[in-house]
């Protein structure tokens, strides 16, 4: 007689899972037994002992039913008696693969709970079910990838987990130098990897006495690195600035030498036809400049005498000029002091000259564009009277920009 049929664990039991079975059984003559355990789906390791471990499919649907029947014979007679259980949908757990310190994913990881594994898409994540409450062996395998092994204790119905990857090939040492225009160097500015979301990684240097920094295991590919300033002392990078590299399998490793361009403090957009005195017209959201006429600003630009640099910005453009050597270019921009002095030009000449580009003012760096910090300055745009290449030169402008850095 089967009096029972024993199952451990006897509840909670989800696709996959290894189950105990063993059987109370009597005979009243004492007869030796002989037992053989049966199951609509799953394997049972060994079906003609009294107790054996019955393995569930993993492709068994969670709320579906699973049965097992054991006969036990003493050869003159035979009993038989069945149980079945239902399925649970069990704990998830899902995550994303990444570069170790980062959110930067890792396709193609194989990630395997037990008797499930998965692999990786595109964007890193990966998701297991049919997991069980309690401590789980978690492992994750890629080609080039060191070989990831985790204990991970699982209690909610959706848990979720970030695997950390790490390659010594797939990775790069970032160093270098960051240093301003004027190549000052200071120490404990933060060099930080960013996330492709535009945060901020763990992975990061600091600069040195020198300005020196480095980052190890940086990920190969297109990355974007942060400046940002950790210093008490607000003079020197007002806001954190993004560059951006390129690294791939050559060199071994990559010198980032990159120059903090700071913070812009005033910013003089003078396209509007109110800041100027205009001798020449507008058409269609331009100045038309032509033979003897010009344009200069009604109000002056104080340019701050510890600023940075100086910068003109001009979208413009140029008919009419001489190309040969000797001869004056016919457009010209001006820097006026309030002396009335000219404190420095810049001309262009030639003829369909499409002209869109920066003017840099740098303090004594040329003896053009000397003298400009501590004043205050106007900008004078002419064409010049007396150009003998071309008859009838003109100038087009589109927009004009001043600004200076700190």
């Amino acid at each position: 007689m089967i009096e029972a049929i024993i199952l451990t664990p006897d509840e909670n039991i989800t696709p996959g899972s290894d189950i105990g079975i063993s059987a109370m059984v009597t005979d009243r003559d004492g007869d030796a037994l002989q037992y053989r355990w049966e199951s609509n789906g799953g394997i049972i390791l060994d079906p003609e002992q009294p107790s054996t471990v019955w393995e569930l499919p993993v492709t068994a649907k969670p709320l579906s039913y699973e049965s097992i029947t054991l006969t036990v014979s003493d050869g003159k007679g035979s009993a038989t008696r069945s149980t079945s259980i239902q399925l649970s949908e069990g704990l998830f757990l899902e995550g994303h693969t990444y570069f170790a310190g980062t959110r930067i994913p890792v396709s193609g990881v194989e990630v395997t709970i037990g008797k499930f594994s998965t692999v990786s898409d595109e964007l890193g994540y990966y998701a297991i079910p049919y997991l069980t409450e309690g401590n789980i062996l978690i492992t994750a395998f890629k080609e080039e990838f060191e070989y990831f092994e985790s204990v991970v204790y699982v209690e909610h119905a959706k848990s979720t987990y970030n695997i950390l990857m790490e390659s010594p090939t797939q990775s790069r040492k970032i160093y270098g130098n960051i240093r301003t225009v004027d190549q000052i160097t200071f120490e404990g500015l933060k060099v930080s990897l960013l996330n492709p979301d535009g945060s901020e990684s763990s992975l990061y240097g600091i600069t040195g006495p020198a300005g020196a920094y480095e980052i190890d295991g940086v990920p190969l590919g297109v990355r974007y690195l942060l400046v940002s300033n950790t210093l008490p002392e607000p003079h020197f990078l007002y806001d954190s600035v993004v560059y951006r590299i390129d690294l791939d399998d050559q060199p071994e490793t990559f010198n980032a030498r990159i120059k903090i361009k700071r913070t812009v403090l005033l910013d003089h957009y003078l396209s509007g036809l109110e800041n100027w005195e205009l001798e020449g017209s507008t058409s269609d959201g331009y100045y038309l400049l032509e033979r003897g006429q010009h344009m200069i600003l009604k109000d002056f630009i104080a340019v701050p005498e510890d600023a940075e640099k100086a910068l003109l910005t001009l979208n413009s453009f140029v008919i009419g000029g001489c190309d040969l050597v000797g001869n004056v270019p016919s457009h010209r921009v001006w820097i006026i002091n309030r002396e009335g002095a000219t404190m420095g030009g810049v001309s262009w000449g030639g003829e369909g000259n499409n002209y869109n580009a920066e003017v840099d003012w740098y303090p004594s760096e040329s003896p053009n564009f000397m003298d400009i910090y501590g004043r205050d300055l106007k900008i004078k745009l002419e064409v010049y009277g007396e150009n003998p290449c071309i008859s009838d030169p003109f100038w087009r402008i589109y927009h004009i920009e001043f600004s200076y850095y700190y």
